[in-house]
């Protein structure tokens, strides 16, 4: 709950500060005083965006700070523990600082943030509902989530929505799969195309080095005749290396029995003669299988330039076009399963829509359900609000289209505030103070179900009679049974309720005007009240109603209510 509010330097207020009590706090002052000033200020620290306009004439800067107590479960709790905000004990502190510059700064206990957690922080805090808040609060789009929180669908709605997930995953994957079918007819022949040249080409790997060696043997084949002749004469007539190693062999057979130590020589003499006589035979193979063919060469030519046209077209090695061949035929396989993916994804989106429409179905049976119980207890709140024979109906209705995460309904509250008029759109038939009357009657209803502990109001009552705004009164007391409620109200049977009563009135100061606010003792709430049912003059008879109004609230209640 909130515990303090202080505020320096805004608009009419030089320095103000509000603590405010659990139960009803009632804020009320003449037109023009100044009471919008602080919910203005208020959201300030809550996280509104703001700009220099709102300081204090003369002044360089401004400065808005709250203070609220949390409950021990409260989910502000780990919220700024996961942040490293968390201050000392029970206490939070949001703090909001303006310059004339246009430059601000967000505070949350004394540590800096961004205004976007300074506003996270403000939601789970205070919800406040200015005199325009039923627009938006009863509008279609809202209406769900109210009836969700009303009926408790946590778990419903987790189910449907990973339903939901799971059919928009197949949906995306199917999407993009027929996505790359509206060219894969064109990607499909341009790789069978080139495919089918890489397989009539058919080079294998090192293809290439072999038929480049060769090339050069054919190239060059009359000089490697006559080198590798030479070479042959040189090692096999008679005379020559492989003959004299032979004999230098046997001699030294001979003389390594006269010393040992020539064995090893003799050895490498014999091993020469051996390779040498190997060579020369190798030699004359060699120069057997030597071809001198201009045909051949030419062709071998043609083979090498293939290749190379093909590894300048793909940009790599003739070595790897094999694997390139092997890749190709692999994504002409996955093109052809394409089509069967495709109607396999097809069969699971069907399963999972399918899914999705049960847990809707099952979904939109419990919201039925509960939406006839809200309304009967929203008929039952407006009835204590001075609206006896109203008809109120949350209808829901098919949306249609693709699944959404929170299921297959769209709702709207209708209603009827006459007898014997059909049931009608509220936002379309409602005035503004029956409007107002719904929200709280709605608020009434579903304040349990949020983390919010302090709720403002600014003049719900408005537009309404005494005895419609003693039973607003009433019901903001009721409400604040279990909430701290503020509420800004320029109806003297609404302010009657309040447990605490603050009034705002301007003040001059020197040459300036400034925006006070100061609580009331019982004499001087008399006297307030007095003035709220009398006007300008107070007169001893408007002070005797404003005690019986006192008295009235006080007494034990007659109306019947649970």
């Amino acid at each position: 709950m909130l515990t303090r509010l202080s505020i320096e330097h805004i608009a009419l207020i030089d320095r103000l500060e509000l603590e405010p009590q659990e139960g009803l706090t009632l804020i009320t002052g003449e037109t023009g005083a100044g009471k919008s000033i602080l919910l203005d200020a208020l959201q300030l620290a809550l996280g509104e965006r703001a700009d220099a306009s709102l300081l204090r004439s003369g002044a360089e800067k401004g400065a808005v700070s709250a203070l609220f107590r949390l409950k021990p479960d409260h989910p502000l709790r780990p919220w700024l523990a996961e942040r490293e905000l968390s201050g000392d004990g029970d206490e939070v502190h949001l703090r909001r600082v303006i310059a004339r510059s246009g430059r601000s700064q967000s505070f949350i206990n004394d540590t800096p943030v961004t205004l976007a957690a300074l506003a996270q922080a403000g939601e789970l805090l205070v919800d406040i509902h200015g005199q325009n808040a039923h627009q938006t609060l009863l509008q279609p789009e809202n209406v769900l989530p109210l009836l969700d929180g009303f009926a408790g669908h946590e778990t419903l709605l987790r189910e449907t929505a990973a339903c939901h997930a799971r059919w928009k995953e197949v949906r995306q994957r199917l999407d993009a799969l027929r996505g790359q079918a509206r060219s894969a007819a064109e990607q499909r022949s341009f790789l069978a195309w080139q495919l089918e040249e890489l397989d009539r080409a058919g080079v294998r790997v090192g293809e290439w080095e072999e038929l480049e060696g060769r090339r050069l043997r054919l190239k060059h084949a009359v000089k490697l005749e006559e080198l590798c002749h030479r070479a042959g004469d040189l090692l096999l007539e008679e005379g020559q290396a492989s003959p004299l190693a032979g004999r230098a062999a046997a001699l030294l057979d001979q003389a390594k029995g006269l010393d040992p130590g020539l064995e090893e020589l003799a050895a490498t003499l014999r091993s020469l003669h051996y390779e040498l006589a190997d060579a020369g035979e190798r030699l004359f193979h060699y120069l057997k299988g030597l071809e001198s063919d201009p045909e051949s060469l030419e062709e071998l030519e043609e083979r090498l330039e293939l290749i190379r046209g093909l590894t300048r077209k793909h940009r790599c090695e003739a070595d790897q076009l094999p694997e390139l061949a092997t890749r190709w035929r692999q994504e002409l396989a996955a093109l052809d399963q394409a089509e069967a993916l495709e109607s396999q994804l097809s069969a699971e989106l069907a399963q999972t829509r399918a899914a999705w429409g049960e847990e809707a179905s099952r979904l939109n049976l419990s919201r039925n359900q509960a939406a006839d119980r809200l309304s009967k207890a929203v008929e039952k709140e407006l009835k204590a609000l001075r609206m006896a024979g109203t008809r109120f109906a949350l209808r829901l209705s098919p949306r249609g289209g693709d699944p959404r995460a929170d299921g297959g309904d769209d709702g709207e509250f209708y209603l009827s505030a006459n007898p014997g008029e059909p049931l009608k759109p509220l936002r379309q038939v409602a005035s503004g103070g029956e409007r107002s009357r719904v929200m709280l009657a709605l608020k009434t209803l579903l304040a349990h179900l949020g983390p919010v502990s302090t709720l403002i109001f600014d003049e719900v009552d408005v537009g309404v009679g005494g005895r419609t705004a003693s039973a607003i009164g009433a019901r903001l007391a009721r409400l604040a049974e279990s909430r701290q409620v503020l509420t800004i109200s320029h109806q003297p049977q609404t302010a009657a309720w309040g447990r605490h009563h603050w009034k705002v009135e301007k003040i001059t100061v020197g040459d300036q005007t400034q925006v006070a606010l100061r609580p009331l003792n019982p004499a001087e709430r008399v006297e307030e009240l007095a003035r709220m049912l009398a006007g300008e003059s107070v007169t001893d008879a408007a002070r005797r109603n404003a005690r019986e109004l006192l008295r009235a609230v006080a007494a034990p209640r007659s109306d019947g209510e649970d």
